[in-house]
């Protein structure tokens, strides 16, 4: 029996956890393989699952113990390993998940015994199977002259099978993406072709972008219950070919679902026949890294696009009935006259669906080096785009977090006179930014 854990969101007042909580896919993706081997399994997500992690050892007793998790659930993660060690150091945990694999030396912890830093999840079995450690792609495990990091190899996403979605099934209407409920996730590509400074993608899997076969994703799609589906690669809206042959076999197929993706407004202002072929057979959420509301910062980013093009792409999506979902990062070095264009910006477009993220280098890129003598902290829970890691250069921190609290009130209640967000309430959504103003703005100003 192998436990696959996936943490719970950081509770730390400022989880948005309620409006995007998504299925654990890349446990899904375990727990088909490992069924596939006949080794049984068990999925538990601890923000749905009714027991506690103490009762499913002592009911299991697993032989193995995988937790998953992104940068915010680090402490999770060891905490589950931790626990794991303390009912019986005789079961193997194994860690993973895309912060493992770019910062593995961040678990290099007695009571964990493998970190699994591939795309390749066969990886895992091959621990299970106790094949020779050293021949396991980017195993990162104990020797007696310290811990050992194999070389990775690129993996074809490919190789995967179809998830297990009998997890998400017990579970579905716990799944979400903003107004969209129940939600789905399908993963079509891996890694991300373009190169923006700040991203975390282009670094996963040696960098190396793969999509997987068509006849495959169909497969899955038909699979789903879920009447809306969330397509999470760092960018869908990518190779035309391809996507042409998707709206064709989507109706050859005649299935007909809601489909949410994130895309790029280069592509989008490029290809206004195929984004209306794209709404025809469901697409209605586009998620765009707008970035930036001067040509000055979107070049700081390499984004490779222009104000005009981002303001051509919000109106083409709209003529389409197509929600655009701008995606804005707010930069370290705004003065209050930035914040003031940004909400000036947004109000002109009418941009209802918005996400207003905090300028944050992450962990094992090339950008948290340049500025990690500058950090003002190296607690993991603090990486939710919600928190300044680095300080602000031309205001204070409170000043800094009484704009962005500005912001978000501000586009949170646009959002609400357009009749969205319903499910979201005014106060507790102020409360959650009142307490990141006065908490993290004045006790560490």
């Amino acid at each position: 029996m192998v436990l696959l854990v996936k943490p719970e969101s950081v509770d730390n007042g400022f989880s948005l956890d309620m409006a995007l909580r998504t299925e654990p896919l890349e446990l899904e993706y375990i727990s088909a393989m490992l069924k596939e081997a006949g080794i049984p399994c068990y999925l538990y997500e601890v923000a749905v699952d009714p027991c506690s992690f103490d009762e499913l050892l002592k009911k299991y007793h697993p032989k193995a113990v995988a937790v998953t998790g992104y940068i915010t659930q680090e402490n999770r993660i060891k905490d589950y390993a931790q626990q794991t060690k303390a009912f019986d150091p005789g079961i193997l945990t194994l860690v993973g998940g895309p912060h493992a694999q770019r910062n593995a030396e961040r678990f290099y912890e007695p009571y964990i015994d493998f970190i699994c830093r591939s795309d390749n999840i066969y990886a895992i079995l091959d621990v299970l199977s106790q094949k020779p450690f050293e021949n396991i792609d980017g195993l990162c495990y104990h020797t007696c002259e310290g811990w050992q990091e194999n070389p990775l190899r690129a993996f074809d996403m490919n190789r995967l099978p179809i998830p297990d979605r009998s997890h998400m099934e017990r579970y579905l209407f716990s799944y979400r993406y903003l107004d969209v409920h129940p939600v789905a996730l399908l993963k079509t590509s891996s890694s991300c072709p373009h190169h923006c400074s700040f991203c975390y993608g282009r670094l996963l899997n040696l960098g190396r972008y793969y999509q997987r076969d068509l006849s495959l994703v169909i497969k899955e799609i038909q699979e789903i219950s879920s009447p809306n589906i969330q397509i999470v690669d760092d960018d869908f809206l990518y190779d035309e070919k391809r996507l042409w042959q998707f709206v064709s076999l989507i109706r050859s197929h005649q299935i007909h679902k809601t489909f949410i993706c994130y895309g790029r407004a280069d592509f989008i202002t490029a290809h206004p026949e195929l984004m209306k072929a794209l709404a025809d057979i469901g697409l209605k959420y586009v998620m765009i890294g707008l970035e930036a509301v001067s040509n000055r910062q979107l070049d700081s980013y390499a984004k490779g696009t222009s104000l005009d093009m981002n303001c051509c792409c919000i109106r083409l999506l709209r003529d389409l009935s197509i929600h655009p979902v701008g995606l804005f990062i707010v930069d370290i070095r705004f003065r209050r006259k930035d914040f003031r264009n940004l909400r000036r910006f947004i109000r002109s477009l009418e941009l209802a669906y918005t996400g207003v993220s905090i300028f944050t280098p992450i962990p094992g890129t090339a950008l948290y080096r340049q500025y990690e003598k500058r950090l003002l902290t190296k607690d993991p829970e603090k990486w939710d785009f919600m928190h300044l890691v680095v300080p602000p250069v031309h205001l204070s921190l409170f000043g800094f977090y009484l704009e962005y609290f500005l912001l978000v009130m501000e586009l949170f209640r646009l959002a609400q006179k357009k009749g969205i967000y319903r499910f979201l309430h005014l106060n507790d959504y102020k409360h959650i930014f009142r307490k990141l103003l006065f908490h993290e703005g004045l006790h560490r100003t």
